[in-house]
């Protein structure tokens, strides 16, 4: 089976068309969704790789409000197939982001075109696809295995914002200096934690590389041992250029992170150095 399809379109008999030569060449289609609201919840039972949208839809809202929602909420490519071939509409339209625009009176949808041109977007989406970034991640409150001997009822996992994140680090307890290396403990092999603003420490069953690819672009690597977050509020600043302060911890940036330490402090904050 190739992608599932959302056709949002108050026209049955237009719908019930699409869907014949969609489901022909072995698409899946959600079923007859003609309004905004209707999308949204079809939306949130089965995501769709793509979705083909009318502009003149039922109820208030209109296909480029749904477009817009589409390109800012939720990430799904879709293709404009609307009656309206007028120059202010098709601007409005190319400001919602969309990834075609068809109109399918001049005079029928050619359902050729319209298969390559789905073809062509799904595959552009599976050639530029980046992972999704969340707000948050879900956390081990302890290692996995240890996490057995909890009752039912008590909790394993919980969910943590990004923003609230200080660092991510292979050591086991927190170091006020990067000298103490004497003292230092490390976590199980293949094991992160990670420090909250409020103190908390959680535990996350993936080496620091693993997460480096997974994470917002604020997070940086500076050493062998820690990830941290250069735009959180308790970023205090440069100690000589390569140490940093982070909250109540100095840091030291190795010369293996250095270069990719600097490119994203340059893009994050601005330097007014001749």
């Amino acid at each position: 089976m190739k992608a599932h399809i959302l056709i949002v379109e108050d026209e049955a008999t237009l719908y019930e068309r699409l869907r014949k030569h969609l489901v022909k060449e072995n698409y899946s289609v959600d079923k007859y969704t003609p309004s905004v609201h209707e999308a949204i919840y079809r939306i949130n039972l089965k995501r769709p790789d793509i979705v083909l949208l009318d502009i003149d839809l039922k109820g208030d809202l209109t296909g480029l409000d749904l477009g817009q929602l589409l390109y800012d909420d939720y990430g799904i490519p879709f293709i404009y197939v609307t009656d309206y071939d007028d120059d202010q509409t098709f601007y409005k339209g190319l400001e919602t982001n969309h990834d075609n625009f068809m109109v399918k009176t001049k005079p029928r949808l050619d359902m050729k075109v319209l298969l390559r041109t789905i073809q062509t977007v799904l595959h552009k989406k599976e050639v530029n696809q980046e992972p999704i970034i969340k707000d948050s991640i879900l956390a081990y409150v302890g290692y996995i295995n240890d996490l057995k001997e909890l009752g039912a009822n008590e909790i394993a996992q919980v969910p943590v914002d990004y923003k609230d994140i200080l660092f991510f680090t292979t050591n086991e307890k927190d170091y006020n200096t990067p000298e103490a290396k004497q003292e230092r403990v490390r976590l199980k092999p293949n094991y992160a934690r990670l420090k909250v603003s409020d103190g908390n420490s959680y535990y996350l069953p993936l080496n620091l590389s693993s997460l480096c690819k997974s994470l917002p672009h604020y997070f940086v690597r500076i050493s062998e041992d820690y990830i941290i977050n250069i735009k959180h509020d308790s970023f205090d600043g440069r100690i000589n250029g390569k140490r940093l302060q982070l909250g109540n911890q100095v840091f030291r940036i190795s010369n293996t992170y250095s270069h990719e330490f600097e490119k994203r402090a340059n893009f994050f904050y601005q330097s007014l150095e001749k």
